[in-house]
């Protein structure tokens, strides 16, 4: 835990403890006056770069109850900085802390609010931190933080009253029904002639009861627990004067006592509470209270660059892991690299004495200059399959009702010979199809697909292929089928140094075709067509 200074404001004096590792480390005490703050001022400039926070125990400091209806978000906190802005219009020091529902009726929201009606108590002590750029971090008020004090001390009771003695010699009182704030006062210690500070507690304990119970806050059965925090060389002043009541019963806190609960050391040397709640402060801050934020601003830059920093070295950090993580693999592939380098050698090492062992059969320079030369010049840059059929996927994708079945394909010479191929039976045979009239022209029988063209060896300055495709026909809409085949193929010969021609169309037209029919009850409401196109590109050979 970091270092962190508390300061504890009273109408009297300002209070610096400076707490580390959870600790008070150091206590100074500043008068409210001219000379006070030019102390503080010096003694603040070695704390300026230490987040600083401010505990107001005043007698300016004022508590209202209300009930609001029950809203969220947005609206409730609207209602409230209007309810603030009315009641405490003359204070920028204002605060509303929601404390849960009503159990009835409507079920309203409580609230309480606090403000601190005089700011000029705080305005000379806050221009110093101003000045001097402390990281500050909020003004809280004392009253309602000391709450805290009676939870950790287990003391728990539907109605109690958390008597402390201040820095600044005065009494503070402070009720919590069910563990809620509803009303602090604080009365400064003026001991009349004759009167004992025990005569004086008792006093003002009674004085508070009257005014809570014109409030209504008991009703006849029940009791006041009231918890006086005070010293022991204290305690022979006051607990004489005290005595329980049917509606107010007492209890003594030692401070001493209460300080090794909390873990205080070394414990405070008086009645005043400031070191046992700014203890309670350091181990849990509180939420700021009445601190603008143009008065955090310093603390919010503060926190940025924690921030930024605590990031930066995150970043660092997980950079240095993953570059010992990626060293530690580099250091075990080198390894493997060598061994990989050193298994190379020995088989190198072991065919170099195999070749020497056996006969020479090498191939004559004449032949192994031949085979270069037919590799440039006719090998290299022979055509492919895939360089002829890429630039046609992109036109086949413009036509999801053509599905192309086979595709017979060979480089050659004559860009008028065609590849031969089996044609394929549609799945569903259209209701038309053409019949050739007569026998057919004879004619050199078709190569079967696969054989390898006979003759010398073709220099590819042709890629010729034959497109088999089923068209699909909506009903008997063969007009629409014969459009897009032939859009088709004027879309192919439209890329450049591609040429296409319809070989064998969905439906054939021509005289030399006949038409037949097949007529059913019922037709199916689509089919396939089959068409082929022939597709031949000029490729340029290197020679």
């Amino acid at each position: 835990m970091g270092t962190r200074h508390i300061l504890y404001l009273t109408n009297e004096n300002l209070v610096s403890l400076t707490g580390r590792g959870g600790r008070i480390a150091g206590r100074k005490v500043f008068p409210v006056s001219g000379a006070g703050q030019e102390a503080f001022e010096a003694h603040l400039a070695g704390l300026r770069r230490v987040p600083t926070h401010i505990l107001t125990d005043l007698a300016e400091e004022d508590f209202r109850v209300d009930t609001i209806p029950h809203l969220g978000g947005r609206d409730r906190e609207a209602v409230l900085s209007r309810k603030l802005s009315q009641i405490f219009r003359n204070t920028a020091y204002r605060h509303a802390i929601a404390q849960g529902r009503e159990a009835d009726g409507r079920r309203d929201d409580r609230v309480i609010y606090t403000a601190i009606t005089n700011g000029e108590v705080l305005r000379p002590w806050l221009e110093v931190l101003e000045r001097l750029e402390v990281p500050f971090e909020g003004i809280h008020s004392s009253a309602v933080f000391s709450g805290r004090l009676l939870a950790e001390l287990q003391l728990v009771f539907p109605h109690a009253l958390l008597v402390t003695f201040t820095p600044g010699d005065s009494l503070r009182q402070t009720y919590f029904r069910n563990q809620e704030i509803k009303f602090s006062r604080l009365t400064p210690v003026d001991l009349e002639e004759g009167q004992t500070l025990g005569d004086m507690v008792a006093d003002e304990v009674g004085r508070t009861w009257q005014y809570l119970d014109s409030l209504r806050n008991f009703g006849q059965a029940d009791s006041l627990e009231v918890c006086v925090l005070v010293h022991a060389k204290d305690r022979a002043a006051v607990e004489p004067a005290l005595r329980d009541h049917d509606q107010i019963q007492y209890r003594l806190l030692d401070i001493e006592q209460v300080a090794t609960k909390l873990g205080l050391k070394p414990p405070p040397l008086s009645s005043s509470a400031e070191e046992v709640l700014a203890h309670m402060f350091l181990r849990k801050p509180g939420e700021n209270h009445f601190a603008t934020p143009e008065q955090r601003r310093f603390a919010v830059l503060r926190n940025a660059r924690i921030g930024i920093g605590a990031a930066a070295g995150a970043i660092l950090a997980a950079g240095l892991a993953f570059g010992g993580w990626n060293l530690t693999f580099a250091l075990q592939g080198r390894e493997a690299d060598l061994q990989t380098s050193r298994g190379i050698q020995a088989a190198q090492r072991e065919l170099d004495n195999l070749v020497r062992s056996m006969p020479s059969q090498g191939t004559g320079g004449q032949t192994m200059r031949d085979t270069v030369a037919f590799y440039s010049s006719s090998l290299r840059a022979y055509p492919t399959v895939a360089s002829l059929l890429v630039p046609l996927s992109a036109v086949l994708d413009r036509y999801p009702a053509i599905r192309l079945t086979q595709v017979a394909w060979e480089a050659t010479d004559d860009e008028k010979a065609t590849p031969s191929l089996v044609p394929s039976l549609p799945r569903e045979s259209p209701p038309l199809r053409t019949l050739a009239k007569g026998p057919e022209a004879p004619g050199a029988p078709p190569r079967p697909p696969g054989q390898p063209q006979e003759g010398p060896f073709s220099s590819g300055r042709h890629a010729v292929a034959l497109l088999e495709g089923m068209v699909t026909v909506e009903g008997m809409d063969f007009r629409g089928a014969l459009a897009q085949v032939e859009r088709l193929a004027e879309e192919i010969g439209a890329i450049p140094g591609f040429r296409a021609s319809v070989v064998d169309s969905p439906l054939d037209l021509a005289p030399k075709f006949a038409i037949q029919g097949r007529l059913a009850d019922k037709q199916p409401p689509t089919s396939q067509a089959r068409f082929s196109i022939k597709v031949s590109r000029a490729t340029e050979v290197a020679s």
